[in-house]
């Protein structure tokens, strides 16, 4: 909440914000737009209200994300046995497909049933429209089963 405080005081926007605890920390991810004047005092004093807080800020200029027209949104959900290379097999698998990746989440714990070890990846990627949905499900589904995973790839309506 301070840091999203002390952005907004700065005349600073946010655009976009991820918040998630990984381990005993907490990791944020912030876009953040303005006029120039605003984001110059806010770039100045990151450091200032890092040492304030106690965290760590680490601040890049980026642009614009540019729209992707040519791909369709799919939402991926993969439940399996936590194995090794579980998440390099199923990135292997869309990159060979031309499939990209837009967002990715992972995540292991242990079934409250039988108290296996257990892997989640949840992903949104983007599918170009010249591919055919069902084949691709179709190839996925072969890997879900190589796998031992529980797998879904759906279409995401808007």
């Amino acid at each position: 909440m301070e840091l999203l405080r002390a952005i907004n005081k700065r005349g600073g926007e946010i655009e976009d914000c991820r918040i998630v605890p990984i381990g005993d920390l907490v990791s944020a991810n912030i876009v953040v737009s303005g006029n120039w004047s605003a984001l110059g005092r806010l770039e100045t004093a990151l450091p200032g209200i890092a040492t304030e807080l106690e965290c760590q800020i680490r601040f890049q200029r980026c642009k614009p994300r540019e729209p992707a027209p040519e791909y369709r949104p799919y939402a991926v959900d993969v439940t399996a046995p936590q194995q090794p290379a579980l998440l390099v097999h199923v990135l292997e698998f869309f990159d060979g497909q031309d499939v990209q990746v837009a967002e990715m989440s992972t995540q292991k714990y242990d079934s409250s049933y039988t108290s296996a070890g257990m892997y989640n990846v949840q992903m949104v990627v983007h599918v170009p429209v010249n591919q055919h949905p069902q084949a691709l499900r179709e190839s996925f589904m072969d890997l879900c089963d190589d796998l031992n995973a529980d797998g879904m790839l759906d279409p995401i309506k808007n």
